[in-house]
């Protein structure tokens, strides 16, 4: 504030209880306290610097702008990320720290209690630190017997009536007079009344009753409507002039309290409010919490609705000034400065002026705020640099809004950290590496922003060709950052560097606070079938930024960087962006736009051979398995044909023939023989007549009931092999006529036979310990014996075998009985392993049957285990298909009928959803299925085929989801199509498994798929479809006119819930539209030619709008739409008749995606002149129009002398002399050169000194306050000229009011 004597380091006296005098140096900080204990906690706003979908510049499109609550902007899907305060940790020690008992203290160190009624009253206690006349607040310590003894307030008698008595809310019985008393209508008389006759005692009393009118306040929020502040005003004024700064913040805080509406505010601008904001902002005896009081004020301006019509430029410059003060600043003005003050404050101010600029762009622009914003983006942490970006990015959407950046040109600055770095290793090393990563982060985020492409658009991209040329630059460092925003950009890979930065762990820290636990700092890899909508949409993106990048040559810099291979992670990235560009470049792109930029001059060797050895070759699993069999079949091959001595002997060496022992004999040659030899027909059969003891001792082996193999444990190592050989031995039988016949009449089939009837319960054999039970499966070789079965299941001489011997029976015995036991579970589970389903026999009705009545373990197993290997089998899909949809779908195990949908979505969907008609066939439950995600899938896909479509519009459920279409709530089909995007650009904000992505009543498949048929088409021509049809068109032509026409979506500070309800639905209406045109006969209802119900083309003002919407990021989604309206061939010719390029596969087929003919001017944004057709904000004409007065109450051509003294304008030429060279001095201040403005505070101290009385003229200080206003001083030299003057003359400045009040 301004000083009350001539002595500017001297404290003014006050007067205590007593009235006696006591100097502010002596006066215990304690009112801080007091005041703090019921200050208001600022709502705490977060910013999402990273979401931002490429088309997205409305970031506020889920919330309106409402005046009612904070207006910091929030994201596209209000999903916050980092708060604009870098809030710091409250710190005990710290300088600033006021607190009492049992409050808390806030986030930048002022205590939080006005959202609590029932706060207590502070505890009032002694100054142990702290310096007078200083911003920063004395720090309160508790009291520790030494020094003064602690001063009590007891709690006022008001205080007590408030809390101890019950009120409802304006609703007391008038006759009873002690409920009168208690009335908050009477409440609040008494306390005003009491401020107005207690303006001359002690500080404490005022604030003491000022902290129970705010109590009052709290709890009773709709008593402000009732004041009438014409009449309370001027009771509270003396406290806005105060000499004690704990009580000019009172003031503010019940100021704040009592404005309720746009008139409220009216009346409180007439009482020269702002001149105290601005000398509050700005003067030397300002405590912290007379500052933070005053902002909150400012902030409550944000609240009302136009609210900020009444602030003038000079409110905004003294909060810029507060953000641009550093320690930096001169300190030759013989003034006891400022402190230091915190970062955390400096960044509510910058928030402050953040919120401004969505709400009045034009007063912050004349402010010159757009400027400390840049250079907050350039300058600040990364939270309020991307806090500050949105900002800008959001002000790029309207018409009328951007231009006071430029159109966007302003945000060019962003390339300047680049340009500016000379070509030199060793100077880079000035610029901050995590500068440089913060700045690449903007970068590669801003391109990712449909405005931010934009914007960089102006003059044919010249603020992308000035990135690209800076990659000629030989500085490494500035090349590999360059060609990371490129790489991230393009969605090829994210920044290396990126989750081990400061801007990672800000990430880190959102994901926590939101609770996300599930995100990636790398692109996903998704398949192409399951999220083809947002990958064509994204691709689309990354083919305009692709073409941009090709046509501005950056072929020829990546290629330069190859050759000159001066440093090795240059050439490796510049080769990766070479050759993912030139990829992008065939796939996503129309070679007619694109082939003079393709060719690439004559390379080196070098060159060449870095560019195609980037990917070495890596053998997939498939190629590895191919060459193993490949291998193996040669060699088997190659042991078929041997001679009759070669054979003798390894039959021989076996030692089969002459050794019982099986431990003694060669297995290795035994397979040697199994796998060539005597696969032999004349081989076999040899050996069967002249050596008739090798097959007899082999198979005696195998005897169940010989108890050698049987017996011998899984510990042996050579378990698994005797095991192999066995069913390799079986294998040979069964592919020889003689080898199956001696197989036939072998004992190894009825001992097997048997050893299944003994877990049979029903076969009447029983053993005390069967071969195949649980215990033997497990720990021997009888494991092996169900292998064996699933070999002979494999052949159908193999299947007559064992229904010769009745196994099937025994079979469906054991199955029957698992669903009243689980003794038998692995043998069931390890027989189904083995058996080859693919020859149609008795087997798939024993699994068929399993999947039936089996316990829930066999029925899980199956469904885990088998199903999803045996359904990949084309033999037995259509089988497995049977048992899931007529067993399991139905089964009363959840999670068993959960695997199933999953299972039958999984296989549909690796095979592109092909031969569906088996699966609709079977008829499936749709009620069923509608339970699940993937099932509500499934249906979905149905549509895509005829039998489908009629099976669910005969169900009625074609008729349910359409009926969701028209109920949609809360644009959520928008916010998802959003969220698809967001989550593609921006993988670390979160992944595809968002309840709001998973939830499928509203897909973005669903008009697509339903117009793939021809029965879909006529759906949409008749019922609910065509009237859906009228209603979406329509609603889009007369949007596009409103927005277009109407003047109020050319400005921000317009932009209210209906308004930007309004745009919304545009938006989501056009991307229904774009879902439409995807399917088969979608363009048939859009254009008139085939629909002879539309009187016009929808495509029509789908691509004017592009070119000519005012409303950027409705131009970006039109963008999209037109990529998917080139999904057919109809949508093809209709873009080619207005010069669109569609991009065709090497099939002919469309891949949705189309860019006009000349990209060069293909946004049409040139640079705007933000000074045309502007006003100027002053103090003096705040609120007022050309025709109306201003609220001074005065013309606005009379002179501010006449207006602030009342007295007659014919002056003493003298004293008008004095003043003109006054404000000279104080413009020279602001001069250049440092000898002008030593001079003219030399004289202005000088002349302080020596007619102190001059500083005292209102006249002269209201032109002081217009000259501020108008002009740009650091906070340094408003301390210095606020100190000029005595306090006083803030008491004459309303003396006025007090006379005459308000007419």
């Amino acid at each position: 504030m301004v000083e009350s004597t001539t002595n500017s380091n001297k404290a003014s006296p006050t007067k205590n209880g007593n009235g006696s005098n006591r100097s502010q140096q002596d006066r215990p900080a304690a009112l801080a306290a007091a005041l703090a204990a019921t200050a208001s906690k600022p709502v705490k706003r977060y910013i999402n610097p990273f979401v931002m979908a490429p088309y997205t510049a409305n970031q506020v499109q889920h919330q309106s702008l409402d005046r009612k609550r904070s207006a910091t902007v929030s994201s596209v899907d209000s999903i916050p990320i980092q708060s604009v305060l870098n809030r710091e940790l409250y710190n005990p020690s710290s300088e600033m720290h006021i607190h009492t008992e049992g409050e808390e203290v806030n986030d930048y160190g002022i205590t939080d209690s006005d959202d609590k009624t029932d706060t207590e009253d502070a505890t009032i206690r002694p100054v142990l630190g702290g310096k007078p006349n200083s911003l920063t607040t004395p720090t309160l310590e508790p009291h520790f017997g030494f020094g003064r003894p602690p001063v009590v307030r007891k709690r006022s008698a008001t205080t007590s009536i408030i809390e101890n008595a019950y009120f409802p809310e304006f609703d007391y019985n008038e006759e009873d007079e002690q409920d009168n008393a208690k009335s908050p209508t009477w409440l609040l008389s008494d306390l005003l009344s009491n401020l107005g006759s207690i303006r001359d005692t002690d500080e404490y009393t005022i604030v003491a009753k000022a902290n129970d009118l705010v109590l009052l306040f709290q709890q009773h929020p709709k008593l402000k409507n009732e004041l009438e502040i014409k009449t309370v005003l001027p009771k509270i004024q003396f406290m806005l002039y105060h000499p004690v700064s704990e009580v000019r913040s009172s003031g503010y805080r019940i100021l704040r309290y009592m404005i309720s509406n746009y008139e409220s505010l009216s009346l409180l601008i007439q009482s020269k409010l702002l001149i105290y904001l601005i000398v509050s902002l700005s003067g030397a005896n300002s405590t912290l919490v007379e500052m933070e009081q005053a902002l909150k004020l400012i902030r409550e301006f944000l609240h009302i609705d136009k609210g900020t019509d009444f602030l003038s430029t000079g409110v905004i410059k003294a909060l810029i000034a507060i953000v641009e003060s550093g320690d930096d600043e001169k300190t030759n003005y013989g003034q006891s400065m400022i402190e230091s003050i915190p970062e955390s404050f400096k960044n509510v101010c910058l928030e402050t002026i953040c919120e401004m600029t969505i709400f009045n762009p034009e007063l912050v622009f004349h402010s010159g705020g757009f400027k400390v914003i840049i250079n907050s983006i350039l300058e600040g942490s990364v939270e309020i640099s991307s806090t500050c970006l949105i900002i800008l990015l959001k002000l790029c959407d309207f018409q009328n809004s951007r231009k006071f950046i430029r159109n966007g040109f302003d945000l060019d600055s962003l390339i300047s950290i680049f340009s500016n770095i000379v070509d030199d290793d060793d100077k880079v090393k000035k610029v901050s590496n995590s500068k440089l990563q913060k700045i690449s982060f903007l970068i590669a985020t801003l391109l990712k922003n449909f405005n931010g492409l934009i914007a960089f658009s102006i003059e044919n991209f010249t603020s992308i060709n000035n990135l690209v040329i800076n990659l000629h630059k030989k500085n490494s460092k500035i090349r590999d950052f360059i060609m990371d925003i490129f790489l991230d950009c393009l969605g090829i890979q994210v920044f290396p560097w990126l989750e081990n930065s400061a801007i990672g762990n800000s990430i880190t820290r959102f994901n926590e606070f939101v609770g996300r636990t599930s995100y990636s700092f790398t692109y996903p890899h998704l398949k192409p079938i399951e999220h083809e909508f947002e990958q064509q949409v994204v691709n689309h993106y990354y083919g305009l930024l692709a073409l941009v990048l090709i046509r501005n040559d950056i072929f020829d810099r990546l290629v330069d960087i190859i050759e000159q291979n001066s440093n090795e992670s240059n050439t490796k990235k510049a080769t990766l962006l070479l050759t993912h560009l030139y990829a992008m470049a065939n796939s996503l792109l129309p070679p007619e736009l694109i082939r003079p930029n393709m060719l690439l001059r004559d390379l080196s060797l070098h060159a060449t051979f870095k560019i195609i050895t980037r990917d070495k070759f890596q053998p997939k699993p498939d190629y590895l398995v191919n060459m193993k069999s490949t291998i193996k079949k040669i060699n088997i091959e190659s042991r078929y044909n041997i001679d009759d001595t070669e054979f003798k002997t390894k039959i021989n060496n076996t030692k089969i023939l002459t050794i019982k022992e099986f431990e003694e004999w060669n297995w290795t040659l035994l397979v040697t023989l199994i796998q060539g030899p005597l696969s032999n027909p004349k081989r076999f059969d040899e050996v069967l007549e002249k050596y008739p003891k090798f097959f007899k001792r082999l198979m005696s082996f195998y005897r169940p009931f010989k108890f050698r193999f049987s017996n011998t444990s899984l510990n042996n190592r050579n378990s698994m092999k005797y095991i192999n050989i066995g069913t390799q031995l079986l294998e040979m039988f069964l592919n020889l006529d003689n080898g199956t016949k001696y197989l036939a009449s072998s004992k190894l089939l009825p001992q097997l036979a048997e050893i299944v009837a003994q877990v049979d319960p029903y076969s009447g054999i029983s053993s005390k310990e069967p071969l195949l039970n649980k215990k033997r499966l497990d720990s021997t070789c009888c494991m092996g014996y169900l292998r064996f079965i699933g070999i002979l299941s494999a052949k159908p001489s193999g299947i007559q075998m064992l229904e010769h011997w009745q196994f099937f029976t025994l079979f469906l015995h054991i199955i029957d009985h698992s669903s009243e036991s689980e003794s038998n579970n692995l043998f069931i589970i390890t027989l189904f392993k083995n058996v080859d389903f693919t020859i149609n026999s008795r087997f798939r009705i024993l699994l068929e049957q399993a999947s039936k009545i089996s316990n829930v373990k066999v029925r899980s197993y199956l469904l885990k285990h088998l199903y999803p290997s045996l359904i990949k089998i084309k033999e037995c899909e259509s089988f497995i298909i049977k048992i899931l949809v007529t067993s399991n779908l139905y089964d009363s195990n959840h999670d068993i009928a959960i695997n199933t949908v999953d299972l039958l979505y999984s296989f549909y969907s690796d095979n592109d959803f092909a031969n569906l008609n088996t699966l609709v066939g079977l008829s499936p439950s749709i009620s069923v299925l509608s339970q699940f995600k993937n099932g509500r899938l499934l249906l979905i896909h149905f549509m895509k085929i005829p039998i489908g479509f009629k099976y669910l519009e005969q169900s009625g459920y074609i008729d349910q989801e359409f009926s969701k279409w028209d109920d949609i709530t809360d644009f959520q089909y928008l916010k998802k199509v959003e969220l698809l995007i967001k989550y593609q650009l921006f993988p670390f904000l979160g992944n595809f498994e968002d309840p709001q992505i998973n939830d499928c009543s509203l897909s973005v498949y669903f008009f697509k798929y339903l117009l793939t048929t021809e029965e879909g088409l006529g759906y949409f021509n008749h019922g609910k479809g065509r009237d859906f049809l009228e209603l979406l068109i329509n609603s889009i032509t007369d949007s596009f006119e409103a927005i277009n026409t109407n003047e109020e979506y050319f400005d921000i500070e317009n932009q209210d819930e209906e308004h930007i309800n309004y745009i919304n639905k545009l938006k989501q209406n056009l991307w229904i539209i774009g879902n439409i045109a995807q399917g088969h006969y979608g363009i048939q209802l859009l254009d008139p030619l085939y629909n002879l119900n539309l009187d016009h083309s929808v495509i029509d003002i789908i691509l004017d709008n592009f070119n000519n919407c005012p409303v950027w990021s409705l131009r970006g989604v039109c963008f999209f739409i037109i990529g998917m309206i080139s999904s057919t061939s109809e949508g093809i010719e209709i873009l080619d008749e207005y010069n669109w390029i569609s991009v065709l596969d090497e099939y002919e087929n469309s891949k949705g995606l189309a860019y006009p003919q000349s990209p060069n001017g293909i946004f049409n944004v040139e640079i705007t002149n933000p000074y045309r057709d502007t006003r100027y904000y002053h103090i003096f004409n705040v609120g007022s129009t050309t025709t109306a007065p201003s609220l001074w109450g005065i013309s606005n051509n009379e002179s501010v002398d006449t207006i602030s003294t009342g007295e007659e304008s014919g002056e003493d030429s003298l004293n008008v002399k004095v003043n003109e060279r006054v404000i000279t001095l104080l413009h020279h201040l602001n001069s250049i050169l440092a000898s002008i403005e030593n001079r003219a505070i030399k004289e202005l101290n000088r002349m302080k000194q020596a007619s102190p009385e001059l500083f005292s003229d209102v006249g002269l200080f209201l032109e002081v306050i217009k000259l501020i206003d108008k002009g740009n001083f650091k906070l340094q030299k408003r301390i210095f000229i606020f100190g000029l003057f005595n306090m006083k003359i803030l008491e004459n400045l309303l003396k006025p009011e007090r006379r005459g009040s308000f007419r």
